[in-house]
């Protein structure tokens, strides 16, 4: 078993996050110090999971993107693995409905492309845990079922929590919605519980159900608590930042903010970067993506405020550069010759003068990616079948 370092464990926390809860600085630092304590006294893993739907092609945003942090995880000694929503999936009513169409894309694409995304970030995929929701939810554990935990962590939920944690599958309160897709949050919520996993990944989206999580920590019994070290423990949630889709910026909605309805998704493929596509897809998509060029015009602060909503400089702030992969920008000389950026700082300050520009940002990124992403091309093409499988679905 590994011994934890608190600050190696913090660190690994705080990689590629806009936000934790807890909130608080001070009382962060107290759950990740009691977690190495316990975990290094009990000789017990720390436990991380993140959740999928099972909805179709996989592009960086969700997946490389969450296998970055991952890798980070594992360098830190904790126990990482990714949970497969089949159930989820099915009451989502993603891909075509049938769960047995849920269940095989799970097993014979999510799997291995995952996997190999893990591995294209130095993770271990050798250690990463792929947990199907069918399979784990028909365990027994000393009496108790998932569905024990399911009611009572149900008992501590009000349906007002409820309505308003939907925005985890891609609903609004507002909308119509049949009975079973309420039953969402509070599967998610159990999940934690039952699964014993003490650090929770996921996207800012999913912010509400993992607050609602640790306010029900401190009203269970022992049987139901999270605990490591048989002490019971709060999970921490960490949730990163939205990656943009290549789309211009969408306005804000009452219950999203703009970065989560301007987020890549795989219901637009032509604002989506899918970890299967070839250079030319690469380059073809990026030439219509939303880049625009500095306006002279305007003072530095509000040009920077503009490209806030670019997605080119949000990928390499946030994607690229975390993974350690530099922008190589390839010109002729009368536009300025090639030029290797070491650092988002230094991009983004060319960029923001004016010397960089747009086209020759979207070669350089295309160029990135697509050697970044070759494994799961090159895996594509070897499985073409299972890849048209999935692409020849519904939604």
């Amino acid at each position: 078993m590994p011994k934890y370092d608190f600050e190696k464990l913090k660190q690994a926390i705080l990689f590629n996050t806009t936000e934790l809860l807890p909130t608080d600085k001070e009382q962060m630092d107290q759950e990740i110090q009691k977690l190495v304590n316990l975990a290094n006294d009990s000789n017990q893993e720390i436990r991380h999971y993140i959740g999928y739907e099972i909805s179709g092609r996989l592009h960086f945003a969700n997946n490389t993107y969450q296998m970055l942090k991952i890798a980070k995880l594992q360098e830190a000694g904790v126990k990482c693995s990714v949970f497969l929503a089949d159930y989820h999936t099915w009451i989502n009513q993603k891909l075509d409905g049938k769960i047995e169409t849920i269940r095989k894309v799970a097993k014979e694409y999510f799997t291995p492309v995952m996997k190999l995304a893990l591995q294209n970030c130095n993770g271990n995929p050798d250690k990463l845990e792929i947990i199907y929701a069918k399979n784990e939810y028909a365990k027994n554990k000393n009496g108790l079922t998932f569905w024990d935990f399911d009611l009572r962590i149900g008992q501590n939920l009000t349906l007002n929590r409820i309505m308003r944690s939907l925005s985890i599958a891609g609903k609004e309160a507002s909308e119509s919605i049949d009975y079973a897709l309420t039953r969402y949050p509070a599967l998610q919520a159990a999940d934690v519980f039952w699964m014993q996993t003490h650090l929770c990944q996921a996207g800012l989206d999913q912010r509400k159900i993992y607050v609602s999580t640790r306010d029900v920590a401190d009203k269970l019994d022992y049987e139901f608590s999270l605990k490591i070290g048989k002490k019971p423990v709060k999970p921490i949630a960490m949730f990163s930042r939205l990656l943009l889709g290549m789309e211009p910026p969408k306005k804000s909605t009452e219950n999203r903010t703009q970065a989560e309805v301007s987020k890549m998704s795989k219901s637009k493929p032509d604002g989506a970067i899918f970890e299967h596509d070839d250079f030319e897809t690469i380059t073809k998509k990026l030439k219509k993506a939303y880049c625009p060029m500095i306006d002279k015009n305007l003072s530095e602060e509000e040009n920077k405020q503009i490209q806030n909503s670019n997605p080119l400089l949000n990928w390499c702030q946030n994607l690229i550069y975390p993974a350690e992969r530099k922008i190589k920008v390839q010109r002729d000389e009368k536009f300025g010759g090639d030029k290797n950026y070491e650092s988002f700082a230094e991009l983004e300050k060319d960029y923001l003068a004016g010397n960089l520009h747009p086209l020759d940002l979207k070669n350089a990124v295309a160029k990135n990616l697509a050697n970044w992403f070759e494994p799961i091309n090159h895996w594509s093409k070897e499985n073409a079948e299972i890849l048209k499988f999935v692409e020849g679905l519904r939604k």
